[in-house]
């Protein structure tokens, strides 16, 4: 989860796993915490970013200033990146229903198969040569109904179900599709889909 002084949201993190802006057509999606990403226009970031930072818990003051737990890092080039999401320990997880009531500002009444599961989301920053925060990066479709690819680590295996709400979850990461504007979330990846750094989202 990342806040900001104005505002806090969910944003959002390689064997041989297809790219995600591939995947992003695919109406099932599977993921195992082995990422890559290319990003819209992203060789014009190159002179800015040079790393990439997958964080949790994450939060940029009014000053700019990034903090955060760290769960990987990897290198910014050709205008992309790739990250291994590694498995989470159980203290740092929160309860599922804060996450989608809280989190998500799901009004809805819904039914969770394993009420007391735990889980974090992970998201996933532009990070300078001189480890100074620059933007973070969305995997998305864009608009202004776009909907917003959730990194999620569940420590058990759940299905979440009610109102706009249709996700199943297995032990280890997902990834989830959160629309705000329809309090939207599904296990089923939209077409369109494509990285973006935050503040070029189109």
């Amino acid at each position: 989860m990342i806040a900001t002084a104005v505002c806090s949201a969910v944003l959002m993190t390689f064997t041989a796993c297809p790219a995600d802006d591939e995947l992003g057509n695919s109406k099932q999606d599977s993921f195992n915490g082995k990422l890559t990403a290319k990003v819209e226009n992203g060789a014009s970031y190159e002179a800015q970013i040079s790393k990439v930072w997958a964080l949790y818990d994450a939060e940029v003051n009014s000053a700019g200033e990034l903090r955060g737990r760290m769960l990987s890092t990897g290198d910014y080039v050709n205008g992309g990146f790739a990250i291994d999401l590694p498995d989470v320990s159980a203290s740092f997880l929160m309860n599922i229903q804060t996450f989608f009531t809280s989190g998500l500002s799901i009004d809805a009444e819904l039914d969770y198969s394993d009420p007391d599961t735990r889980l974090l989301d992970a998201d996933f920053f532009g990070i300078s040569s001189d480890d100074k925060y620059v933007d973070y990066f969305v995997y998305t479709t864009g608009g202004t109904k776009r909907t917003i690819c959730l990194f999620v680590f569940a420590e058990s295996d759940v299905t979440v179900k009610g109102g706009s709400v249709n996700v199943k979850l297995h032990r280890g990461w997902n990834r989830i599709y959160w629309t705000p504007s329809d309090k939207k979330v599904s296990s089923s990846a939209p077409g369109g889909m494509k990285w973006y750094l935050n503040s070029n989202i189109k």
